[in-house]
């Protein structure tokens, strides 16, 4: 996967429940009041292997599919209603948000862009699976400047209906594909 460089970019996109890109769409790429990447590890990308043994010897590594696939990503100044559509928070009608029992995240996509040395985009797509959020801490006023801390947002993958997890490609020509197969568009009704 070779050298990345920064974290530009990340969008998500709610599912609907054929795993199609609705409306709710949320690009995090440092614009004032939008949000800003701070960083973000992949891990579970390769499977556990397990050893057969035979005649006294490993006679047979077994290594497909992939891990438990998550995500964690570092969110600076996560955007409120980004916050409600990924993570299934309700809007009371008096305006502040609620997280009970019938709290359900919906199903998601998402796409890290990064660079590599010769400055041509890196895409990683998670192309299925829910939000949650770190925990929440509220802490005194210091006799020092104040540094924002960012939001860890965590997302547990799944594979999507193609049966595949993550996607990535490298270059400007792969971004654009990457990207229609990471967020596939709603098919119209019929009429």
């Amino acid at each position: 996967m070779g050298i990345r460089v920064g974290f530009k970019r990340a969008t998500f996109v709610v599912l609907d429940k054929d795993g199609k890109a609705t409306k709710d769409v949320f690009v995090v790429e440092g614009k004032a009041n939008k949000g800003g990447t701070t960083e973000a590890t992949i891990s579970g990308i390769s499977p556990e292997s397990v050893k057969a043994y035979a005649s006294n010897v490993a006679y047979y590594v077994s290594a497909k599919g992939t891990g438990d696939v998550k995500a964690e990503i570092g969110i600076l100044d996560v955007p409120e209603d980004m916050t409600e559509a990924v993570l299934g928070r309700k809007k009371h009608t008096d305006g502040f948000t609620l997280i009970g029992e019938r709290t359900e995240a919906p199903y998601v996509a998402a796409l890290l862009e990064s660079e590599d040395a010769s400055g041509q985009p890196v895409l990683f797509a998670l192309l299925k699976g829910k939000m949650s959020a770190g925990d929440v801490s509220l802490k005194t006023s210091e006799d020092k400047q104040a540094e924002p801390e960012d939001e860890k947002l965590t997302m547990e993958c799944i594979a999507n209906n193609d049966g595949e997890t993550i996607a990535y490609g490298i270059g400007t020509e792969i971004a654009t594909k990457l990207k229609a197969y990471a967020f596939p568009p709603a098919t119209p009704p019929a009429g």
